[in-house]
């Protein structure tokens, strides 16, 4: 799983400094450059810190960072990555509207 990927796809969408997440997160900005090239592994708590400052959810980094098994194929494939798609697309606001109460 490549969450230091995802991380810093979703901090570059979202015009955001290293800097600035880093301060969001409580994290140093080295420690947030060692997470996003993959050379550290952030705790679930610092992922959800970060999900926090990018306006996002925990579930949608994750979810975005784990690869499709290989041996899905066809229709099944499609599916998935289009889930994926939308999970990273519109997570965060459909994460926000399913705690909602009517």
């Amino acid at each position: 799983m490549k969450i230091g990927k995802t991380i810093k796809r979703l901090r570059i969408e979202s015009e955001i400094s290293q800097r600035k997440l880093a301060y969001e997160a409580d994290i140093t900005p080295s420690f947030l450059s060692l997470i996003e090239s993959d050379r550290r592994e952030p705790s679930l708590n610092t992922i959800r810190k970060l999900a926090e400052g990018l306006n996002t959810t925990l579930e949608v980094i994750i979810w975005d960072a784990v690869p499709i098994p290989e041996n899905i194929k066809g229709e099944d494939r499609r599916a998935c990555e289009l889930a994926k798609l939308l999970a990273t697309r519109f997570g965060g606001v459909i994460g926000e509207s399913n705690g909602a109460q009517p």
